[in-house]
């Protein structure tokens, strides 16, 4: 794979359940273990193997842009077309001008496992349109996908029942899986059953914790694991 392969970090969120903490900063400035979540993300994707990056943005992005101004990160972005947000899949709709034929989707609430190896995510064979990252091992998330034959056969949120793993945030994704997102405020959510009942929808199953700091109480043990990693270094 290119070392200019492109990685779509989803920031726009609102971040409503970290409540005050996120009142004033995005969820990706949030500070894990003393260093920004960003700069961590950032750092994380050019270790694996990612040359360019985009930021889908919509809530408190001004500060998000003048991080990055600041770091010297080399990066393009867009904003939610939709009031009140485009959803998860929509910002992916927004962002189609700056999308090659292949790239890759990072939630930007999400770590991935300490040492992950390089290269992450291979591009999905055809038909497929899409991978997901999956893994066993989501602290205190219920498993949401049902995985058969390396692709994802089911995927509910809420009810999935006899599902075995758990969505981890990271995919690779071509332009054709565009086609299936819908007008409107739409999340990945919705558009992950539609792939999968087409088959369409391949599953790379990785070890290791991913940490999600989406909650006050995720955020705090993302921030313990990394200075016990900082300490075990």
């Amino acid at each position: 794979m290119s070392a200019e392969r492109l990685v779509v970090f989803l920031a726009g969120g609102r971040a409503t359940r970290l409540r005050e903490k996120a009142a004033h900063t995005p969820k990706v400035l949030q500070v894990v273990a003393d260093v920004p979540l960003l700069d961590r993300l950032t750092a994380e994707a050019a270790r694996l193997g990612f040359g360019r990056f985009h930021f889908a943005l919509d809530h408190l992005y001004e500060p998000v842009l003048e991080h990055l101004a600041d770091r010297g990160v080399r990066f393009t972005w867009s904003l939610d077309d939709v009031p009140g947000g485009a959803g998860t899949a929509g910002a992916l709709r927004c962002a189609s001008e700056h999308l090659p034929d292949e790239f890759a989707v990072w939630l930007a609430d999400t770590l991935p496992p300490v040492g992950l190896c390089a290269p992450l995510l291979p591009p999905p064979k055809a038909p497929a349109v899409a991978r997901m990252a999956v893994s066993a091992q989501v602290p205190d998330v219920r498993p949401n996908v049902t995985v058969e034959h390396g692709r994802v056969i089911a995927y509910d949120k809420h009810t999935a029942a006899g599902a075995t793993h758990v969505d981890a945030g990271l995919y690779a994704l071509t332009r054709a899986a565009l086609d299936y997102i819908p007008d409107g405020r739409a999340d990945l959510e919705q558009l992950w059953p539609e792939l999968a009942k087409h088959q369409l929808l391949e599953a790379e199953v990785m070890t290791g914790r991913f940490l999600d700091i989406g909650t006050s109480a995720r955020l705090a043990a993302a921030d313990r694991e990394m200075r016990a990693v900082r300490q075990h270094d």
